[in-house]
């Protein structure tokens, strides 16, 4: 009787734990609103991923939580910035475009700043790609946001672009994916993965800058924008109508737009769109006269400034190849980024798979790169303090850069290097940013011979000492055998001094690899850097 209330009083304190438990969590996993402090959304959660899209026409930034392969969206935010209208004839941004996209970007980072970098990734695409001046905004942007800016390929975008599309139909069916935006269109025909990847240099932004400058909308001017764009997709139409697909996928603003007004206008189902609803819509935005008469169409107001060039591009695309009906699609590039970004996070990283497709094509041998890439990382354990690239960035450059140095090899062996570094540069590589290749390439170029300037319109800095690393690991595995280094081998690099410490008898067993390190000296000394050969013993 005597234990009968103190067992009564447990009960009742493990039941009320236990109701507090399930209230927690029932209020962790709640939809995230954007009035909900980000302090809470941290303490909560640290699986969040965030990827923002520096667009040409606007800039787009999702939140969001990967469960089983699928996305749960917590936050959007998007800003109509038109990076593209800041290029001016010159091919550089304008100081205005820049501040305005700054300022936005000191938005974005107030909502991704609580989210571990490594799981933020923010993508540049056309404008950045083309600007000649880029290199000055990605400065900027990346101390605004405190993470890096990566501009990709447009044949990356359009992978990425699929990657986040063909989560949201159904598997196992050939389809065509449209994406069109500010400063160009991407086309994908896939099933499971990309079959065809394309980017087109056209999008609602330039189209509406070349074809309706002046405001006005005339028959004249449509229809000569619909003819560039049919052009523009011309050489690329028989790649794709001789691949069949059974359903068109539209996953831009710009389409998401047109769909609606078509909808709107009851001209074709919810979401759809078709040749005959093009027309239509056509025949009505001409007899508008002018873009601010678009307000007739209930078209948003931020978006008529650029919604003639972007229907023309699809009309255009439309008639080019054939398409009887599209579907207009609420995911895209965003969560594509995202699903791309988990897989690096879970060991499903495309740029390996990238990297070991280059290496069958081009033939490299894959026993001597082990061989130099044991040495790089044991030199590059000794300097992970000395080097300016942050130390994960800087293993993964290696390796790659390693993996691929010989690959001009294929092309010519002399200057076999410069082969290598232009491949590199200029390949599609999926999963890769423009920095990365950059950087890969710079690597490349400078494993062997002459030590080369470096100029990068993408604000990747060049770190000597990485470089000095690469060239010491593929001299000393020259004679293309294992070697067998000392244990006491040492190499030390301060600002522009570097030393390398090998025992005096194991000089005098390898006389070639010390007449090459010799030389290697000398190479340095060209830079103004003071490279020395310690002899121990």
């Amino acid at each position: 009787v005597d234990l009968i209330f103190p067992i009564f009083l447990i009960s009742v304190i493990i039941v009320c734990l236990n109701s507090s438990i399930l209230s927690h969590s029932r209020l962790v996993t709640m939809s995230y609103s954007p009035n909900t402090p980000y302090t809470f959304l941290t303490q909560q959660n640290d699986q969040l991923y965030a990827a923002l899209d520096l667009g040409s026409n606007s800039f787009h930034l999702i939140i969001a939580r990967l469960e089983q392969d699928n996305l749960t969206i917590i936050d959007r935010h998007k800003e109509m910035v038109r990076l593209a209208s800041g290029l001016n004839e010159e091919g550089k941004l304008t100081e205005p475009a820049m501040e305005k996209a700054l300022e936005a970007l000191g938005r974005f980072a107030e909502r991704i700043r609580p989210i571990p970098a490594e799981f933020v990734r923010v993508i540049g695409t056309n404008t950045l790609r083309a600007a000649k001046n880029s290199n000055i905004f990605l400065r900027k942007a990346e101390k605004i946001l405190g993470v890096s800016v990566n501009i990709i390929s447009g044949v990356e975008e359009a992978r990425l672009i699929y990657l986040g599309t063909s989560k949201d139909v159904s598997p196992n069916t050939n389809r065509l994916v449209m994406d069109i935006g500010g400063g160009s269109t991407e086309l994908i025909v896939g099933r499971n993965e990309p079959i065809k990847l394309e980017s087109l240099y056209m999008g609602c932004v330039s189209f509406s800058r070349k074809y309706f400058a002046d405001g006005i909308i005339s028959k004249k001017s449509y229809h000569k924008a619909v003819l560039a764009a049919r052009s523009e997709t011309q050489d690329s139409s028989k790649s794709f109508t001789d691949i069949k697909w059974n359903e068109a996928i539209g996953c831009s603003g710009t389409i998401k737009a047109i769909a609606k007004v078509i909808t709107d206008l009851g001209l074709a189902e919810s979401h759809t769109i078709t040749p005959d609803s093009l027309d239509e819509l056509a025949n009505q935005v001409i007899e508008c006269k002018t873009i601010d008469n678009l307000s007739q169409l209930d078209i948003d107001e931020s978006r008529r400034p650029v919604f003639v060039g972007g229907l023309a591009i699809l009309h255009g695309v439309f008639q080019e190849l054939g398409i009887e009906n599209m579907h207009a699609s609420s995911h895209t590039i965003r969560e594509g980024i995202i699903y791309d970004l988990a897989g690096q996070m879970h060991h499903k990283d495309k740029r390996a798979e990238t990297i070991k497709q280059m290496i069958k094509r081009h033939g490299v041998d894959g026993q001597h790169s082990w061989q130099v890439s044991k040495t790089a990382l044991i030199l590059l354990k000794q300097v992970r303090n000395q080097i300016t690239t942050p130390y994960q960035l800087a293993r993964r450059s290696l390796l790659w850069a390693i993996d691929l140095h010989e690959i001009g090899l294929s092309i010519a062996h002399n200057g076999f290097q410069k082969h290598s570094a232009y491949l590199v540069e200029n390949s599609d590589m999926p999963g890769f940013s423009r920095q990365e290749q950059q950087l890969i390439s710079f690597l490349v170029l400078n494993h062997r011979r002459k030590l080369r300037t470096f100029n990068s319109n993408y604000g990747v800095n060049a770190d000597w000492g990485l470089v000095l690393i690469i060239r010491l690991a593929c001299l000393l595995h020259r004679k293309r055998n294992e070697v067998t280094l000392p244990d006491n081998i040492k190499l030390e690099i301060h600002a522009s001094t570097a030393t390398l410490e090998l025992p005096s008898d194991w000089l005098a067993e390898h006389p070639l690899t010390e007449e090459d390190l010799s030389q290697e000296v000398g190479y340095w000394e060209k830079r103004d850097y003071n490279f020395e050969i310690r002899r121990l013993g």
